[in-house]
């Protein structure tokens, strides 16, 4: 399956003094709990301790990862692919039969429906005036799909299926 047109999206870089300066805010908020839980006595200190420790990993684990992630789009016989990279890793996250595709509209056109089931978001910022919606029909199931394709891709897209929207 060779992609015909392939796209990617990520985040703007935040620049480096932002970052260290949310680096040390945070050993700062980490040590002023952990000073607080001497408060606490004996045995429960090591422990309160030892779970903000975990808690602070966790959640700098989880921003690095959303930070650093990215999208890609392809168009691959006949098939939309939705792919979620981080670093040189990357997994497949969709992927749509082109002729699927129910509908294809701008983000601002988009009606809140009660009949979708669930929706997948592959979009990195909150730029709306550039996303699009899809819809597709799946065992049943309304899926809807945001993403931030390039006016060529949404072309190709219209190009290769005729689509609603």
């Amino acid at each position: 399956m060779k992609p015909i047109l392939k796209e990617s999206v990520a985040r703007k870089q935040r620049p480096f003094w932002q970052i260290i300066v949310l680096v040390i805010i945070a050993v700062f908020i980490i040590n002023y709990l952990i000073s607080l839980t001497n408060f606490l006595g004996e045995k429960y200190a090591g422990i309160v301790s030892i779970a903000i420790l975990l808690i602070s990993v966790a959640a700098c684990s989880f921003i690095v990862t959303k930070f650093i992630e990215y999208y890609t789009y392809k168009i691959a016989d006949d098939t939309l692919i939705f792919e979620k990279s981080i670093g040189k890793k990357s997994k497949v996250s969709l992927m749509i039969d082109i002729e699927d595709i129910e509908k294809l509209i701008p983000y601002g056109e988009m009606k809140e429906d009660s009949n979708i089931d669930y929706t997948y978001k592959f979009v990195c910022d909150k730029d709306y005036n550039n996303f699009y919606v899809g819809e597709f029909n799946r065992e049943g199931k309304q899926i809807r799909f945001i993403f931030k394709p390039s006016d060529k891709f949404i072309d190709m897209l219209k190009k290769r299926r005729k689509i609603e929207g």
